[in-house]
């Protein structure tokens, strides 16, 4: 391994996510779209006498946590790699709770790195087993794929080749909110839910079409209604981006982060200063297969 490696480490939207049934290890299957964006963190990596695992944030960094997890996965398949010490910096620029898959995609990367440079040579099936045991979003970010269908608890991803292209903005309520309590307020809330919004076409028509144009048609989120319940502040800021000119606008994972669809880069451009004059942290970016990086603002 070089001196240092600097791995871009990419976020994630849901275009669809649906809450199935509880599975018997007490999560809940799951039916999604996710796509990759062109905003996340950076991570730095070196070798070291030892573990050390520091961020511009405070984040679990022990044994405990998911990145030391991943360590302990990895040495318990390479035993060579008990010999070796990683240090490892994270630059976030995705916020802790905002439904981004920050943390998940942060392992990926660190996953897939070691894999490649100790020529560990795991399939994607026991990539997958590595990565389910850490966090449900982790194995679609561990496939490498852009664009997927994702169910199960988040093992089942399969590959998608016709990604939307769409200029995006993120808007990032002061407020983060753990999966794990989302999950139980829906379980509480879910026979109260009116779901009276359903999407315009099914998700299996648009799976058949593989028309991404038509992306917008099928947004859905089981949890927005009853996040929304709790945080009535970000059904507001949902009605500021739609007045502002978003096409669509809703929210990704289980929160906080909502993002808004726009006609192009120059439109996001204006709705997103006009926001940032506020102090709401806003970014301009896009979905993979698009320009590279994010701009932020505010």
């Amino acid at each position: 391994m070089c001196e240092k490696f600097v791995l871009p480490s990419y976020g994630k939207i849901n275009w669809f996510l649906k809450i199935g049934e509880t599975l018997p290890d007490g999560y809940h299957r799951i039916e999604s779209l996710m796509q990759r964006i062109a905003f996340g963190d950076e991570i730095e990596v070196s070798l070291g006498e030892r573990d050390c695992i520091t961020c511009n944030f405070p984040i679990p960094t022990g044994e405990d946590s998911i990145l030391g997890k991943l360590l302990t996965e990895l040495r318990k398949i390479a035993p060579s790699l008990r010999e070796v010490g990683f240090n490892i910096k994270i630059k976030k620029n995705i916020p802790l709770g905002s439904g981004l898959g920050g943390g998940s995609s942060n392992v990926a990367s660190i996953l897939q790195l070691i894999n490649s440079v100790f020529k560990l040579d795991l399939s994607w099936e026991e990539t997958k087993a590595i990565a389910i045991r850490i966090g449900s979003d982790i194995p679609f970010f561990a496939r490498g794929t852009p664009f997927a269908r994702v169910g199960g608890r988040g093992e089942e991803v399969e590959p998608l080749f016709f990604a939307p292209r769409r200029s995006l903005i993120l808007l990032f309520p002061p407020l983060s909110i753990s999966s794990a309590w989302a999950y139980r307020c829906w379980e509480e809330k879910k026979r109260e839910i009116r779901r009276n919004k359903k999407p315009e076409i099914a998700l299996e028509e648009f799976l058949k079409t593989k028309n991404p144009e038509i992306i917008e048609e099928i947004i859905w989120n089981d949890f927005e209604e009853v996040i929304f319940q709790c945080f009535p502040v970000l059904a507001s800021y949902q009605r500021l981006l739609l007045e502002l000119g978003c096409k669509k606008v809703f929210m990704s994972g289980s929160g906080s982060t909502l993002v808004g669809v726009v006609e192009s880069e120059e439109e996001g451009e204006k709705i997103v200063k006009e926001i940032s004059s506020s102090g709401v942290r806003v970014v301009l970016t896009s979905t993979w297969g698009k320009e590279e990086g994010g701009r932020n603002y505010g």
